[in-house]
């Protein structure tokens, strides 16, 4: 009776781990430069951060200067300029943000692979231009690099755009300037909210 229970637990416990593994996604690997350096890549995404406000601050892993070995089926030996992953099937579509993002980056590029890599993907209307009721709220940002209201304003806007990711990342930049910001705590608040359910 032991050794039975013993070998049926044997051949059901590999079978309940793999059950529980996440299953590899396909994914978009948006590229927007590189090289044989970890200096070239990063030049590349230097660029980038001038030209788009979201790039400059978004502190959540990506962008970042990645080596590519680290993503199978991509060259080896290199280091890239790694904007986001965006799984297949998602609710961006890669030629849209593609477009979007050669306007500021004419070298992008993606490749589609395989792997674990959650859900960063860059948010298509940060590289888009701004409309008229967008354009003066990135201006005062522009002008007032030190404003913590600047930055809570634009987050606002960005929330009731329903661009939430974007709207976190510039809350977050409001709170670095002045962590005593009641709006921009109450704002970060409801972000986690919406961007959980």
């Amino acid at each position: 009776m032991t050794f039975r229970l013993l070998l049926l637990l044997c051949v059901c416990l590999p079978l309940t781990a793999l059950a529980g593994e996440p299953r590899p996604r396909t994914y978009d690997i948006v590229i927007v430069g590189g090289g044989k350096t970890e200096a070239e890549a990063q030049a590349a995404l230097d660029k980038l951060k001038e030209k788009v406000l979201w790039v400059r601050l978004s502190t959540g892993g990506f962008p970042g200067v990645e080596k590519s070995d680290n993503y199978p089926g991509l060259n080896k030996g290199l280091y890239i300029a790694v904007l986001g992953l965006c799984p297949k099937g998602g609710l961006t579509k890669i030629k849209d943000l593609m477009k979007a993002v050669k306007v500021h980056a004419p070298g992008a590029y993606s490749k589609t692979l395989k792997g674990q890599y959650g859900d960063p993907c860059p948010p298509e209307e940060a590289f888009t231009p701004p409309d008229a009721e967008e354009k003066p709220l990135l201006d005062r940002v522009a002008k007032e690099p030190a404003s913590a209201e600047a930055f809570f304003a634009y987050a606002l806007f960005l929330k009731e755009q329903g661009r939430l990711g974007e709207a976190q990342v510039m809350v977050d930049e409001a709170l670095r300037l002045n962590p005593n910001h009641a709006e921009a705590q109450s704002l970060t608040r409801v972000l986690m909210v919406l961007m959980t359910d």
